[in-house]
Formats: structure tokens, sequence, C-alpha cells
């Protein structure tokens, strides 16, 4: 029996596709759905954001829509132009082959990225993985890459393909859609990103493209089956995906006043930024973290709530961090080693 069903789905509204994600990651993390790859594209010109940016901007602008994800990483393009890839597993080492005991969780998009590098080798475009989130071409970024698994252990590993639109493209949809800045992103030309059709120097359709990449992934990962998607599968997305966007999810979660202790650092990915709020007896009442970084939720949420109490200081920041995020199963990429987010937080630079 295949271990993993492709669902091809090439004009999936940003607001269902976040519903069928929340949908695939329950039902394959309770065992009664299998694995499941879904290649798909969006209608529109979309900006995506990620699980962790700040945002207090409209959902749309000048003709450009938003969209946040459930995983977190950079801000990336979406929609016309991009190909979306999304692998649902029980846990983010379900089909590996490999002693996964000693696999850390920096190289897990290293092992899930290698049936879209296998994919795009196969239509002639020769492409790398050399680490963090970016998959390039003659290092240019043609791909991102991110992952999220939630408190049940569900993975959903995410990458977006610039297919006829890249980077430079988001560039100055960026401008458009948040002209002050608020969501940052390094600048970008032909010289840093790439698409596709350009080093194809052809145009290759989404029927094309999504077969590559799912025949990448038979071959790199496991047996598939192709299969539509239900009814229920369906109705889900539509509920659950409206559910979420008629909620807060866009603009994320209200930020307290007392929120004003702000510290900031160049990372890996782009930016991170600390926002701490003190009691009147100094301890921390309140934190958040936010910016260019990739993390499982369920750890964020677990360190904001051992940071409360606490002194902001090393030792005390440290404990807090290393209890978090000391074992296995959480991860924080992107800001490089652990006593970088320590002094992040402490305002230690």
């Amino acid at each position: 029996m295949p271990d993993l069903d492709v669902i091809l789905a090439p004009a999936l509204a940003p607001d269902d596709l976040l519903g069928l994600e929340l949908h695939f990651l329950d039902a394959i993390g309770r065992r009664e759905t299998p694995p499941v790859l879904l290649i798909y594209a969006s209608p529109g010109r979309l900006v995506s954001i990620g699980r962790y940016h700040l945002y207090g901007g409209p959902a749309e602008r000048d003709g450009i829509n938003v969209t946040r994800r459930l995983t977190g990483g950079r801000v990336v393009g979406a929609g016309q132009g991009w190909l979306g890839v999304a692998l649902i597993l029980p846990t983010r080492t379900a089909l590996l082959k490999e002693d996964v005991t000693r696999l850390k969780p920096d190289q897990i998009m290293n092992r899930y990225a290698r049936g879209i590098l296998t994919a795009m080798r196969a239509i002639g475009v020769e492409c790398f993985y050399p680490g963090r989130d970016a998959i390039t071409f003659e290092q240019r970024e043609i791909a991102m890459c991110t992952f999220e698994t939630d408190a049940a252990g569900a993975m959903i590993f995410e990458a977006a393909i610039a297919h006829n639109r890249g980077m430079e493209d988001l560039v100055h949809d960026l401008e458009r859609v948040d002209p002050d800045g608020a969501l940052a992103c390094r600048m970008y030309d032909a010289a840093s990103a790439t698409k596709v059709v350009r080093e194809l120097a052809r145009d290759i359709s989404f029927d094309e493209l999504a077969g590559a990449i799912a025949s990448g992934y038979r071959s790199t990962l496991a047996e598939t089956r192709r299969r539509e998607l239900t009814a229920i599968e369906t109705a889900q997305a539509q509920h659950r995906g409206t559910a979420l966007g008629a909620s807060s999810w866009l603009a994320g979660p209200a930020t307290p006043p007392s929120l004003k202790l702000k510290n900031r650092i160049a990372a890996q990915l782009g930016a991170i930024e600390a926002a701490v709020a003190l009691n009147a007896g100094g301890t921390i009442e309140a934190a958040r973290i936010s910016g260019d970084f990739i993390a499982n939720s369920p750890a964020m949420a677990e360190l904001e709530s051992e940071l409360r109490g606490r002194s902001l200081d090393l030792p005390s920041i440290s404990h807090a961090v290393t209890k978090t995020f000391g074992h296995h199963d959480n991860f924080f990429l992107g800001a490089g080693e652990l006593s970088n987010l320590v002094r992040l937080i402490a305002g230690v630079n």
C-alpha cells in the first residue's frame, strides 16, 4: 500500500489552504488519513508572511493580498507565479529510512527538500539546498522551505517555488502592500533570485512542474498514490479556513501595550525581535519573540510561559531557553546558537 497520498490543487484559495492544512495535521496526526503531499497554486497576487511576523496592515492593498502561514520563516511570494508544496506527516521522521535518533531538527529541511531537488534536476534545473531555508540555482534563490510541528507531533513541511515570479517580484509587492516597511525583506535582483521559467528558457505548466515534484518525492521518500480531495476534506478546508480568516489570525495575537522593552538582531534568515514587559517587581510579565525564524509553535508558547516571573538577566533567560529547547522535540532555527536567542531576550548583544 502506498505510504504517501499526492493531491494536486491548481487553484486553491489561501484561506482554504490554511483550513486544509489544519484538517490534515489533525487527521494525519491521529492516523485517520495517510501522509499527504499537497502540491498547489493559488489565484491572485499574494505575499506570504510567517507565523511569527508582526503585522498590523490590511489583508489587501492595491490588488495584493497578505496571507499568514502556519509555519515560521521569512516573508515569501505566493499566489500567481508560485507553486506551493505542503508535506504533512504524523511525525517529522515518519517516512525517513535512516537512523532518526541522530537527526537534528535543523536537518529536517535537508531531508524533505530532496524531493524538490530531484524534481528540479529532472526538468533541467540543477538546484542545491545549501542549508538554512533556501533552495538555489547557481547561488540564486529559487525556492524557500520551512516546517512546523504541532502539539501532537504532526509535521507540515512547506516550500514556495518560484515558478514564473520570484523574490525580486516580492520586493515590489511588499513596497505596495506594506509601504511603512513593517515586514522586512532583503533586496533581491536577477543576480540573487531566479525562477523556473527563466532557467528553463521556456514556459512550464502547473501540471508538468507538479508532476515532476510528485515523482521526485516518490523516488526519494515513499511510494505514492495520486488522488483527489474528498468531499469531507473540501468541506473541512472551507469551514476551517473561513473560521481562521474571520479570526485575528492574519494580525496575530494582540500585543499588550506593556510590551515595550525591545531588542533586535540581524539573524540567519533576516531579523528577530524580542519585546518584554516587566511588572512592578522587576520580573518578566510577558514576552514575545517575532521575526524571521522557524520554530514549532508549542515551543514558542512554552518559552513565553517559562519567561514569565523570571528576572531579565542572562542566567534566568538562559535557564528558560535551555529548558524549552534543550530536548529533541522543540526547535528554534534562524538565530544560530541558542545563546544568541538568550542575549536577544536579555537585551545583551
